[in-house]
């Protein structure tokens, strides 16, 4: 063979060489790997695989289980309802609200309705969807929740630093009644867990300590039950009798859980997440939480980095019984989820995927 030959031959390999290299790079480097680490993620037919399906077509600000249907806000202040064995949910006639900022739900599918900011516009809308009744309550409400019956709520207003005062009334603001005055407490967040209870937490930050009172409607005591825990959020059984809360330590990361009763706390062992990602189920002894499989560097200050969405997670759905400390794993790497809720028979639940917004439904049986 000639030396020309041999050249010529060279320069014909290695333009093939160079050809199939550019082809590679186009077309298999630098397509992206198919990945399905949860909800929000996986490909089309892959979520009845899984167990869960997706309820909504477009973000959810709430949703909650009422009876034997979901009901969920959209982001443009629209109420959805969805039927046990429908394909799509259905546009209620409710009056859509406009920009939701927060949903407060009763037991019975009653709701408040948070709209605006807390700096210009703040208000709340209470809504009762069975009887077709909409109401708008007084301004300068910081705070509100539905007793455990769903016929009564409290709330807590603070227009400026002379008006400080706890108040109950029907859910649509009629016969109000003064609990409190002149309150010392301000920014907290209530809830109503017992037909005689009324608990206050701080808002939460890990920058500061907070703590979890009670006060007897009767007799308007107030007693601090637990306290000076960073990053502080509670969230009480459906009976009423404990609550699980979680904190993050001194430095405002690493959150614990931990479940209150009867005068005494236990934390619940190698438990890393925040109250947001729990719910209880209807027997208030079991509580479904998306605990994350690690915790980010950029979750530099917690919760308040985890509600600026500053960072994503990926989630294990355990359920854990709060008597006895047993877990069992439901779903591994479900993707970063929030806003539980469990169906009164125990056999369903729903959550929001905090990348995406969209609501789900993961059957439990």
């Amino acid at each position: 063979m000639s030396k020309k030959t041999l050249y010529i031959i060279l320069v014909i390999l290695a333009s093939l060489a160079i050809i199939g290299g550019v082809v590679w790079y186009l077309f298999f480097k630098s397509a992206k790997p198919v990945t399905t680490p949860g909800a929000g993620f996986a490909a089309p037919g892959q979520e009845a695989a899984a167990g869960w399906k997706p309820i909504s077509d477009d973000p959810v600000v709430s949703a909650r289980w009422s009876g034997d249907e979901i009901l969920f806000y959209d982001f443009s202040g629209q109420l959805w309802q969805f039927k046990t064995g429908d394909a799509k949910p259905i546009l209620t006639d409710q009056t859509a609200i406009e920009n939701p900022a927060e949903i407060i739900w009763s037991l019975n599918g009653k709701n408040m309705v948070k709209a605006g900011s807390e700096q210009f516009d703040s208000r709340y809308v209470f809504n009762d969807f069975a009887k077709k009744i909409s109401a708008n309550l007084t301004a300068n409400i910081k705070s509100a929740a539905f007793s455990p019956d769903g016929a009564k709520m409290v709330y807590h207003i603070s227009g400026n630093s002379n008006i400080n005062s706890l108040y109950t009334s029907n859910p649509d603001g009629k016969k109000q009644k003064s609990l409190i005055t002149s309150f010392k407490l301000r920014d907290i967040k209530l809830s109503w867990p017992k037909n005689n209870t009324i608990s206050l937490t701080s808002k939460p930050s890990g920058l500061i300590t907070g703590n979890a009172w009670t006060l007897n409607t009767v007799n308007l005591v107030l007693a601090k039950i637990i306290g000076d825990l960073r990053g502080l959020e509670t969230l009480w059984a459906p009976n009423g009798d404990s609550f699980i809360y979680s904190y993050a330590d001194e430095s405002g990361r690493n959150p614990s859980l931990a479940v209150y009763k009867k005068g005494v706390s236990r934390i619940i062992e190698n438990t890393s997440t925040l109250i947001d990602k729990c719910a209880w189920a209807g027997d208030s002894i079991n509580i479904y939480c998306a605990v994350p499989q690690s915790w980010p560097y950029s979750a530099v200050l917690l919760p308040d980095d985890y509600y600026k969405k500053v960072f994503s997670t990926v989630d294990d759905l355990i359920k854990i019984n709060v008597e006895t400390g047993e877990k069992n794993i439901i779903y591994q790497a479900i993707g970063d989820i929030s806003d539980l809720n469990i169906s009164s028979d125990g056999g369903s639940l729903i959550f929001l995927s905090r990348n995406s917004g969209l609501l789900y439904q993961l059957n439990l049986k």
